[in-house]
């Protein structure tokens, strides 16, 4: 590589920085913090559980604020130990680390598409192209609600690349490195993107091992040692979060009706080149939401790259190109899941049917479409086709598109502003507005298109039409993309709201044991909606804090009870749920929050405000010893049993299974004396014996000590714990080591041990 080959590489790179601190100038001067959907609702509280416990000093495994206890480290979302994650827990508040997560992910993306079409040995301006359809493309954007799933994306081209490399090179030690980076996607916290870029990635190294005949040694490192290394080092993720998995609803599979779920509808290729053909979820437009979520569905790469794309599987017989345009027409028959009966083969492969949202194979097209975007634009920057193509063809799709949307909206696109806020309001407006800038957006860069192939630029003329044809996809993205992803005052996540407050203030301080408080607001009973119009209006955002909903009380010292939006609450947590409020009181409820008025023996209110919050002063304590016992197998009668007005959870504890060798014994006192996340101690006064119960969920890993003995811990109550006493026991200590995070810390320490040693021997080898 030449001096001026680096400068030229590296001032992309540069450009590619700069789109995407373009695009989230806010966000990048912190005047705001990403806030949209699973941010507020999931991503922020996750997070800064676990920063505020390793500046503490602890690698926190277990959550005591969310659902009664959750493992929350084995759940994985958080990504906690994926390394930029690890370093801003350290170093920056939750707000500003989640904010320059999402920025630079999409920036890793950008640039590592434009390493990609580097390595295939496309022009500068081309390989700029690629990175900012695929870094600053509709499907990354849209999904910067999720950074988990973001940064697992982000590294699919570097991975991709290194193959390459591999392949290309004929180089061992490239090999371990794409093996490390399955690692880092692992690690990042959202497995289904990691396993959709995994499959693709071990075909296209299989595709290019075959291709240039690189023997039964590299195809064996690809499809088997690059897995297998990548899995081995993010053993200490995975293991606990297959633990968890097996015990949520996903273990056993999905129904087809889930697993199938918010599949692309075949009217929806119409977005492929006008993106608000269905209306927009951030501008209160969408209409298609039977269909699915916008943010699910969407994947707007820009009107050139797809042209370009075009260009390119036309024009090119390279392996490169035969490969991704495969893999687009894959993605797209998959993601259109229950419109076609190939998905229903995918549904009978093992493990699939954990997986739901066919749309998220949508991953492979933006993928596909970024590469074959930049082959296309390479195709006209060197200039070296014969004949030279007319370019005409290229207007068929969008014309068919556009002529569709346009003449079945005819009636709205020629109405007049006035006239649409009259009949609908405000938002029909809004929506013919977007859809008349899409229409007018479609014909330009098709035309754009059509010259751009059919004059071929030579000579100096093409570092011009390259910077002008990445102008104007960074255009058509940011006139798509600009309000989707706004930002929110960081005072809203961290200022404690006045419902917390009065939580506090009412409990007193010096409570071994934090609140816990069950929210009832829900968007069907209350003015709130978190599913559309942010872009516009805010308020239902500003306000959520102050509803303590989810996994919010965890924030402000208080505990929640509510399995929350992730998929990987057990099961047993989401049929309990069922029961609420009536089973408030079983959990340890001590706090309701309410849009409207509650009434009920035992309520106290104690704030009214924008909710009421109301004391439950006939809640059973956190840790209890009682008497009786009642085994109710079936999981239906024992929750109608709990439901049961005659059942007194204060003499009586229901198990699942008999309590061994133990008769009943009397009744008792119980007191908790230390509560952290991972060890709890209670200390008792059971002169009869009995059971002490816990109203902390049961799981894999809990072990208990009664006086300093091992002792078994039984689950009552359909998700708690009780432990056995003998006569005259003094204190119970339940600690939480879950075995499968000692064997995946120990597989992943083997693991990076081998990696380094493969790193090391492979330097200079050849395949």
């Amino acid at each position: 590589m030449t001096r001026r080959t680096m400068l030229v590489d590296l001032a992309m790179v540069g450009i590619l920085v700069l789109a995407v601190a373009v695009l989230f100038w806010r966000a990048i001067l912190l005047q705001g913090t990403f806030f949209v959907q699973d941010m507020m609702f999931q991503n922020y509280p996750f997070r800064d559980f676990f920063s505020q416990a390793l500046k503490g000093g602890h690698l926190p495994l277990w959550d005591s604020a969310i659902n009664c206890g959750f493992p929350l480290f084995a759940e994985g979302q958080a990504g906690i130990l994926y390394p930029p994650n690890l370093i801003s827990a350290f170093l920056l508040a939750t707000h500003v680390a989640l904010n320059y997560s999402i920025l630079l992910h999409l920036m890793l993306a950008g640039v590592g598409a434009y390493g990609l079409l580097r390595s295939f040995g496309a022009v500068p301006g081309a390989a700029l192209l690629a990175g900012l359809c695929y870094g600053c493309g509709g499907y990354l954007v849209v999904r910067a609600t999720s950074p988990n799933y973001l940064a697992v994306c982000a590294w699919l081209p570097v991975l991709l690349t290194l193959l390459e490399l591999a392949a290309a090179r004929r180089q061992w030690i490239w090999l371990p490195l794409a093996g490390g980076v399955l690692g880092l996607q692992l690690l990042a916290g959202h497995p289904q993107a990691a396993v959709y870029g995994l499959v693709a990635a071990v075909a296209f190294g299989l595709y290019r091992g075959l291709v240039v005949r690189a023997g039964w040694r590299f195809l064996v490192a690809t499809t088997v040692g690059v897995p297998a290394l990548g899995l081995g080092l993010a053993a200490v993720q995975v293991l606990p979060t297959a633990e968890l998995v097996g015990l949520t609803p996903r273990g056993s599979g999905l129904r087809w009706e889930e697993f199938a779920s918010m599949s692309l509808p075949p009217e929806r290729l119409l977005s492929l080149f006008l993106p608000n053909a269905f209306g927009n979820d951030a501008y209160g437009t969408y209409w298609g939401g039977e269909a699915g979520f916008f943010i699910q569905l969407c994947a707007y790469g820009g009107v050139l790259p797809l042209l370009l794309a075009l260009v390119a599987v036309r024009e090119r017989r390279d392996p490169a190109t035969r490969f991704f345009g495969a893999l687009c027409v894959v993605a797209l028959v998959l993601a259109l899941g229950r419109y076609t009966g190939a998905f229903e083969a995918l549904y009978r492969v093992p493990g699939m049917s954990m997986f739901r949202i066919p749309a998220r194979f949508l991953l492979w097209y933006a993928m596909g479409l970024a590469v074959l975007a930049g082959l296309g634009a390479d195709r006209l920057l060197r200039g070296d086709a014969s004949p030279r193509p007319s370019g005409w063809w290229l207007v068929i799709l969008p014309a068919l598109a556009g002529g569709i949307m346009a003449w079945t909206n005819r009636e709205l696109l020629l109405s007049g502003a006035a006239m649409l806020t009259a009949r609908s309001g405000s938002t029909l407006a809004r929506y013919v507005g977007d859809l008349r800038l899409d229409l007018l957006r479609l014909l330009l860069l098709s035309l754009v298109a059509v010259v751009a192939v059919r004059w071929q630029p030579a000579g100096r003329a093409r570092p011009g039409v390259a910077v002008g044809l990445a102008l104007l996809v960074f255009v058509d993205l940011w006139t798509f993309e600009a309000g989707f992803n706004g930002v929110l005052d960081s005072r809203v996540f961290v200022d404690p709201p006045v419902s917390a407050k009065a939580i506090l203030a009412d409990a007193g301080p010096g409570r071994a044991v934090p609140p816990r408080v069950l929210s009832l607001v829900s968007e069907r009973n209350a003015p709130y909606d978190w599913h559309r119009g942010w872009a516009l209006d805010q308020r239902s955002y500003r306000q959520y804090p102050e509803l303590l909903r989810m996994y919010t009380p965890g924030l402000y010292g208080l505990a929640g009870v509510l399995p929350g939006w992730s998929p990987l609450h057990l099961e047993r947590h989401w049929e309990f749920m069922r029961g609420y409020p009536a089973l408030a009181s079983l959990a340890g409820v001590e706090y309701l929050v309410s849009h409207e008025p509650l009434r009920g023996p035992g309520l106290a209110e104690i704030h009214r405000g924008q909710v009421r919050v109301y004391r439950n002063e006939s809640t059973l304590p956190r840790a209890q010893v009682v008497g009786a016992y009642r085994v109710i197998p079936d999981p239906e009668e024992r929750l109608r049993y709990l439901r049961d007005p005659d059942f007194d959870p204060r003499r009586e504890v229901v198990l699942e299974a008999p309590p061994g060798t133990m008769t009943e014994g009397g009744e008792g006192r119980a007191r908790v004396t230390r509560y952290l996340d991972d060890e709890v101690a209670v200390q008792v006064e059971a002169p009869a014996g009995g059971l002490l119960v816990l109203a902390d969920t049961e799981y894999p890993g809990w072990r208990a000590w009664v006086d300093g003995q091992a002792a078994p811990i039984l689950r009552a109550n359909h998700v708690f714990r009780a432990v056995p006493l003998t006569a005259g026991a003094r204190e119970v200590v339940f600690r939480y080591a879950p075995r499968s995070f000692t064997v995946g810390a120990w597989i992943s320490a083997i693991s990076l041990l081998f990696f380094l040693i493969c790193l090391g021997s492979a330097r200079g080898r050849t395949v």
